[in-house]
C-alpha cells in the first residue's frame, strides 16, 4: 500500500510538471511581429488571429500605435536590440514578421543593452551602407542570424496586397496609361541608385519624386507647388502617382504601401488617380481607402508592367544592375579637400542625373553617405537643398558636427551664389557639377565663394 501511494504520488507529481511544461511552452504555431507605426501591425495581428495563428509583439518605444495594447504587446527601445531577439525567442517565435513605419533613429536618444554592445560592429556597418535597401537587408541578417526567419507581409496578409484591376474609385481611362507606363519607366530607372518608390506623372511630365522622405510628404510638397502655381494663374491638375517596389527589392520588410492617407494627399494636389504594381503594394485601412477614393472620385488601380510593350524596361521584370561609380571622374576646384565619401556621393549623384536625362528631369541631386536624399523634378535646386536639409539619416549628421553630403548639379550655370549659400546653411560638405560637352565649367567667382563657406566644389565628368 504505502509502495502504490508513492508510486500514485510520484505520477501524480509527474502529471504536474508534464502540466506546467506544457502551459509554459511556446506555441509552434506563434509568429512575431516587430511593430512599428502605423495600422499595419494591426492589421497583420487581427488577420493571424481569426485564422486561429497566435501573435507574440514587440512594439518599438515612440512608433507602434497604442491600438496595439489589445495585443498585449512587449514595449521596447530601438537600442534594446538583444531583449527584443530574446523576447521573440522566449515567445517560441520561429518566424518574425517586420512591419509598420519607423522614422530614422537618433542614436543619441537609445537606450543599449548588452545584445546592442555586442552588435556594434553590424549596426556601423547598417549606418554606413548607404540607402535604405543595404540598410535593411543588414536588419533581416542580423535576425537570420540569431535563429529568427523574418518573412514578409504578403505571407502573414496576402489579402492586404492590391490585385489587378480598378481596386477603388472610378475606373482609368486610356489615356492615362501612357502616364503610368512613363512612372514605371521613371522607377526602372531610378532602382540602382535605391531612391524611393514613387513618381508623380502628368502629362507626361514629372511632377515629382519621392526621395527619403517618403510618399505622404512628397505629394505635400506637390501639393504646395500646384497651390502656389494656381496662385499665379498657371495651369495646374491631372496627373497620376505610381507607386512600385524597385526590381529586386527586399519585399519582407519593405512592400510598398498606400493607405486613406496617401488618397486624401493625391487628391489634395489634384491628381487624378495612384496606379500600383498589381500584387506588389498593400492596401492599408483597406475599407477606409476605397471609401476615400469613391468620396474623392480619385481612381486606384493595380497595373501589371508586362501590360505596356516593350515590358523590359518596366519596372518588376527583375533585378536592377547595381551603381558603379568606376568610369566617373571627379576633381576637386576649390581650396577644400575632397574625402572618398564626397567622391562616392558626387559620382553617384553624376550618374543619377545622367540616366533621367531622357525624362528632362533632375536638375541637382542632393546625397549624403551615398544615399539619395532628394531629387529635383520642378521645385527648384535651392528648395531641393533645403528639403534634404530636414531629412535626418540613420545616426543623425556628421559626426563631430562635421559637414556631410554633397549637392550635385546638372548645369554649372545654376550654381550661383545662392546655391552655394543654401548648401552652407544645409550643412553640406559642398558642391559638384557635372560638365557638359560644349558648355562653361564653373566660374572663378563661385569657387571663391565656396571658399568662403568652406565648401568643396567639383567637377564631375564620365
Amino acid at each position: 500500500m504505502g509502495r502504490e501511494l508513492h508510486d500514485l504520488k510520484q505520477t501524480s507529481g509527474q502529471a504536474k510538471k508534464a502540466v506546467r511544461f506544457r502551459m509554459h511552452r511556446p506555441s509552434p504555431r506563434r509568429i512575431g511581429i516587430l511593430a512599428g507605426g502605423r495600422s499595419l501591425p494591426i492589421e497583420i495581428a487581427q488577420g493571424l488571429r481569426a485564422r486561429g495563428v497566435d501573435v507574440h509583439i514587440v512594439a518599438i518605444e515612440g512608433e507602434a500605435d497604442p491600438a496595439l495594447d489589445v495585443f498585449h504587446p512587449e514595449t521596447l527601445n530601438w537600442g534594446q536590440i538583444g531583449g527584443i531577439v530574446a523576447s521573440f525567442k522566449k515567445a517560441g517565435c520561429q518566424q518574425v514578421a517586420i512591419a509598420g513605419s519607423v522614422s530614422r533613429p537618433d542614436l543619441s536618444t537609445i537606450k543599449p543593452d548588452l545584445g546592442f554592445f555586442r552588435a556594434i560592429p553590424t549596426v556601423l556597418q547598417l549606418i554606413r551602407a548607404g540607402g535604405d535597401d543595404a540598410i535593411l537587408r543588414g536588419v533581416i541578417g542580423f535576425f537570420e542570424k540569431r535563429g529568427l526567419e523574418i518573412i514578409g507581409v504578403s505571407q502573414v496578409a496576402p489579402e492586404l496586397l492590391v490585385g489587378l484591376g480598378t481596386f477603388s474609385g472610378p475606373q482609368h481611362q486610356r489615356e492615362d496609361m501612357d502616364d503610368i507606363r512613363t512612372g514605371f519607366e521613371v522607377l526602372q530607372v531610378l532602382a540602382p541608385f535605391d531612391v524611393g518608390q514613387a513618381v508623380v506623372v502628368a502629362d507626361g511630365r514629372i511632377e515629382a519624386i519621392e526621395g527619403a522622405e517618403g510618399t505622404d510628404r512628397m505629394l505635400d510638397r506637390l501639393s504646395q507647388q500646384r497651390h502656389a502655381k494656381m496662385r499665379a494663374r498657371a495651369p495646374v491638375g491631372g496627373g497620376i502617382l505610381i507607386k512600385a517596389p524597385k526590381p529586386g527589392q527586399e519585399l519582407r520588410v519593405d512592400m510598398p504601401a498606400i493607405g486613406p492617407e496617401t488618397v486624401r494627399k493625391s487628391a489634395g494636389a489634384d491628381l487624378k488617380g495612384i496606379a500600383v504594381e498589381a500584387g506588389r503594394v498593400l492596401a492599408i485601412d483597406r475599407a477606409a481607402l476605397q471609401d476615400m477614393a469613391v468620396s474623392h472620385r480619385v481612381f486606384v488601380a493595380g497595373v501589371r508592367p508586362s501590360e505596356f510593350a516593350n515590358s523590359e524596361a518596366m519596372v518588376g521584370v527583375g533585378p536592377a544592375e547595381a551603381f558603379s561609380s568606376d568610369d566617373m571622374t571627379v576633381r576637386q576646384l576649390g581650396r577644400r579637400r575632397l574625402r572618398a565619401g564626397d567622391i562616392a556621393d558626387a559620382s553617384k549623384g553624376a550618374k543619377l542625373i545622367s540616366a533621367l536625362a531622357g525624362f528632362d528631369t533632375a536638375r541637382a541631386v542632393v546625397l549624403s553617405r551615398r544615399h539619395v536624399l532628394a531629387v529635383e523634378a520642378g521645385e527648384g535646386i535651392i528648395e531641393t537643398i533645403d528639403r534634404a536639409a530636414q531629412l535626418r539619416q540613420w545616426g543623425g549628421g556628421g559626426l563631430f558636427g562635421r559637414r556631410s553630403g554633397v549637392a550635385v548639379l546638372a548645369i554649372a550655370r545654376d550654381l550661383d551664389a545662392a546655391v552655394i549659400a543654401s548648401a552652407a546653411d544645409a550643412g553640406l560638405a559642398g558642391v559638384a557639377v557635372v560638365l557638359q560637352k560644349f558648355a562653361a565649367g564653373v566660374g572663378d567667382g563661385a569657387i571663391a565663394l565656396a571658399d568662403q563657406r568652406n565648401l568643396f566644389i567639383a567637377a564631375v565628368a564620365g
